[in-house]
């Protein structure tokens, strides 16, 4: 089996230039949010400014974990070649196409569609594209009209190894002499990125969910926090009446419980859902209903 790289590109750097963007984010909301919980609790600077910041830092994490990503599909990404495939692999991934299903090789596909625009262009060229009547899939550093095309019956592929013409060659000669092993086409992921967890529509729906549920409950708090009493009523007996008063600041524990609870039953689910998908999508509605049940806790609490 022989291995080839793919032609160096500015794509590497756009990631990592973007990755210390998203880093500086997280630098700055995690300075203001220190900032506003320094000294004791009743001193705390809780309000919509406070949120924003949070806000900021949830989107600065989440833009950091897919710019490192793309960052490390781009150093990662290879081809290999033996007589039955080709394999493309990136941080732990491999798509496999069978050379006994490649209908011919070409120089360039358009006009291609991007989806998701310049977005498909982060480290590297990714995902599908749509070049008329097949899909184009993306596996390259080059955009697809500098790339070499493998064409199947049933789909493209974009691929721009160093060597094209040295690759095509090596290609044709093993596919020549003949499989002897019978491949489908294929994506193998990676298991330590979860990708069937994550892939799975009803699951990252109800995470979603339960996040922005969490994220509401919080501006809730941070909206009514400069105007509530230094002692807010937290606990009430069977009757109804209030048992007793807290420290207005322990009501942002409750959305952070949540969250905990939460962040738990995603970590579970993972774990469960390559033997049991049912259970970890019910774990994930079962976060949804916590989260419901805090948010009219608090709406009770603050007004």
């Amino acid at each position: 089996m022989r291995r080839w790289k793919p032609q160096s590109t500015q794509g590497r750097w756009v990631a990592l230039g973007l990755l210390i963007l998203a880093l500086g984010g997280v630098t700055l909301a995690v300075v203001g949010l220190i900032r506003r919980l320094s000294g004791a609790p009743d001193q705390w600077q809780i309000d919509i400014g406070a949120f924003g910041l949070l806000l900021l830092l949830i989107i600065s994490l989440l833009a950091a974990a897919w710019f490192a990503y793309r960052l490390i599909a781009a150093l990662t990404l290879t081809y290999a070649i033996d007589r039955n495939g080709l394999y493309i692999r990136w941080a732990g991934n491999q798509a496999i196409v069978p050379l006994d299903q490649v209908v011919t090789i070409d120089v360039g596909a358009g006009p291609v569609f991007l989806p998701f625009g310049i977005f498909q262009r982060v480290g590297t060229y990714w995902g599908s594209a749509f070049a008329g009547d097949k899909p184009l899939h993306l596996y390259a550093t080059q955009p697809p009209d500098a790339c070499l095309i493998i064409y199947t019956a049933d789909a493209a592929y974009a691929v721009s190894p160093e060597d094209p013409e040295a690759f095509v060659q090596d290609l044709e000669q093993r596919r020549s002499l003949g499989a002897t092993k019978a491949l489908q086409p294929a994506i193998e992921y990676s298991r330590v990125f979860h990708y069937a967890f994550w892939r799975d529509g009803t699951v990252l729906g109800l995470i979603v969910a339960a996040l922005v549920i969490n994220l509401l409950a919080l501006a809730m708090i941070a909206a009514a926090y400069p105007s509530l009493a230094p002692a807010v009523e937290m606990r009430f007996d069977a009757t109804g009446e209030v048992a007793e008063l807290r420290p207005r600041h322990q009501v942002l524990f409750l959305p952070l419980a949540a969250l905990g609870l939460s962040l738990f039953n995603t970590a579970v689910g993972m774990r469960l859902y390559r033997n049991l998908p049912p259970g970890a999508r019910l774990l994930q509605g079962a976060s949804v209903i916590v989260q419901l049940l805090f948010l009219v806790a608090i709406a009770q609490i603050l007004w």
